[in-house]
């Protein structure tokens, strides 16, 4: 059984697009343009690891290229501020991951009204 626990219905309803798949369906590629940028997300969920990658239409290289390698979860939140992904870091869990705890660290994603990363933490009381 795959260690990241994801719905991929869910990247589908924050994204808005359809994911392309490999030959042997071992990842999932979403791929999202906004203006010159285009941003490629791609999760391979048997190994657990996520890649994000953010391209600008006149440049040969992406300008940001993020892996979290051993991702345990990713999960949709929707508040005031948005709707966007959380991406755990590796090791944030001592256990497994059950898809509806909050994740203390990692990166957010937004692409709605904008393509925006930002890493976060949550502060403990």
């Amino acid at each position: 059984m795959p260690l990241l626990v994801w719905d991929p219905f869910d990247l589908i309803g924050v994204l808005g697009v359809l994911p392309s798949q490999d030959e042997f369906e071992t990842s999932h590629r979403y791929s999202i343009q906004q203006g010159s940028l285009r941003l490629e997300l791609t999760v391979w969920q048997y190994d657990s690891d996520v890649e994000i990658q953010l391209w600008e239409a006149s440049l040969p290289n992406p300008i940001i290229k993020y892996t979290l390698l051993g991702c345990p979860g990713i999960r949709v939140v929707e508040d005031k501020r948005g709707k966007f992904l959380e991406f755990a870091a590796s090791n944030t869990f001592t256990g497994r991951y059950d898809g509806y705890s909050v994740i203390p660290y990692g990166l957010r994603l937004w692409v709605d009204p904008q393509i925006f990363l930002e890493p976060f933490s949550y502060t403990t009381a």
